[in-house]
């Protein structure tokens, strides 16, 4: 039976130092994931943004706030389906939708607080803003507006010619838009545009291989390292599994219930509070990587294809990727992103075995499981507790999941079943 090891001291801590700027940045990365084929939205039109400010001459913690705020827009979507509507409609009827879901989720942490007005906004015309905001948050959000609009024309560009060739029909580009000012976006923030528009740069700096030199180069000008507290932390956690749970109603809750099912179980295996708390922070992002998953999969009501579980398997090492720039440092991507590993070794993506698998990964995989096996499905209902412990009964058999943490589930099984299907505790939205 594998020991009860606890996290090593040196894991443990009651707070973390995060540079901001870099935690926005890998946030906006991974929401970027959503659009599967656009990977930098997000990142282009904070730039976007930032370089527009330039030409207007905002002051620099103007600029770098709208820059941060350009890059973290788009947190209230998660669907591909949404995505793509937004591609495709300049002015789409519901793309309000994603806004207030962007700021509830911002104003969920305080460090991104500031930033929830202008995107709850971001999609309302100039001439249609509230006279309840003041001229800077009405000027953030219609910025915002122009630079995700000005970009989609970019992106839908590059598709079919080469980018450098934008130089030459910056003016086309721009032009679409132009018909709009006035109306959709301010003109003054539209003439700041064309003027910014004019450096070469402002193009060029769009492309993949120079954009993030380029935020990172602003970046660096300012200190955005900030000490969160634990409670901070479990925050900026439980925002980005409801922005991952939220890309479809059949995964609404799993994240935070895996976690909370995780806590418990390391609770009731006798970890300490600061190993427990930090498997509970594994159990809220180990699917952020899902962000990249088509919806389409997701939920597909049927078994999914070779393609398709191919395409599945990818996941935890995007997770990973994020996790490992938000909170360097701490065991939490390792276990994030090894939550589908058995001990047989037929997991995935590593296929690690016995004694490579630590006991809190084999705890968060646990708790993965039977939330989902707890949880509706496109292609089933809910289970009962007694089929679920059927399936974990066959899979302790093939010695694929740790006894010694199953033993534990099932002893507890009541109260494990009913922290795996509550829900609640989350805000409801319209649908998307």
């Amino acid at each position: 039976m594998f020991k009860v090891e606890p996290v090593r001291e040196s894991d443990l801590f009651e707070g973390l130092d995060v540079d901001l700027g870099r935690a926005v940045h890998t946030l906006t990365k991974a929401l970027d994931y959503v659009g599967v084929d656009d990977k930098s939205h997000g990142c282009r039109v904070g730039l976007l943004c930032h370089r527009i400010a330039h030409a207007l001459g905002w002051p620099k913690d103007r600029r770098h706030h709208v820059l941060l705020a350009g890059m973290l827009h788009d947190c209230g979507v998660s669907s591909t389906a949404v995505h793509q509507k937004l591609l495709d409609e300049l002015e789409w009827k519901d793309a309000e939708q994603h806004c207030i879901r962007g700021e509830y989720f911002l104003n969920s942490f305080a460090p991104f607080q500031s930033y929830s007005t202008a995107i709850r906004y971001h999609h309302t015309r100039w001439e249609h803003l509230p006279d309840s905001l003041d001229k800077e948050t009405r000027e953030h959000a219609n910025l915002i507006f122009l630079a995700d609009r000005l970009d989609v024309i970019y992106a839908s560009y590059v598709l079919e010619n080469p980018h450098h060739l934008a130089l030459l029909n910056r003016d086309e580009l721009i032009g679409e838009l132009r018909e709009h000012a006035g109306t959709l976006f301010s003109e003054t923030l539209f003439a700041a545009l064309e003027q910014a528009a004019n450096k070469d740069s402002f193009w060029l700096e769009l492309r993949d291989e120079y954009l993030d030199d380029a935020i990172f180069e602003v970046l660096s000008s300012e200190d955005y390292r900030i000490s969160l507290e634990f409670d901070e932390i479990e925050s900026l956690g439980e925002l980005t599994s409801q922005i991952v749970d939220a890309k479809s109603p059949f995964t609404h809750y799993h994240s935070l219930r895996v976690a909370d099912l995780a806590y418990s179980l390391a609770e009731l295996l006798g970890f300490d509070q600061h190993s427990m708390r930090l498997l509970r922070i594994a159990g809220l992002l180990h699917d952020v990587g899902k962000l990249r998953t088509p919806d389409e999969i997701l939920e597909k009501p049927g078994a999914l294809s070779a393609e398709e579980s191919a395409q599945i398997h990818s996941h935890p090492l995007d997770s990973k990727r994020v996790l490992r720039a938000i909170f360097p440092n701490t065991p939490i991507a390792k276990w994030a992103s090894e939550h589908h590993e058995k001990l047989d070794g037929s997991g995935y993506p590593f296929g690690w075995r016995g004694d490579q698998i630590d006991l809190p990964t084999r705890i968060l995989c646990i708790a993965d499981i039977f939330q989902a096996l707890c949880q509706k499905r496109p292609y089933r209902e809910r289970l009962s507790i007694e089929k679920v412990l059927d399936i974990m009964d066959k899979m302790a058999d093939a010695g694929q999941i740790d006894l010694q943490v199953y033993a534990v589930l099932k002893d507890n099984r009541a109260l494990l079943y009913g922290t795996a299907i509550k829900e609640g505790a989350q805000q409801s939205f319209p649908d998307s």
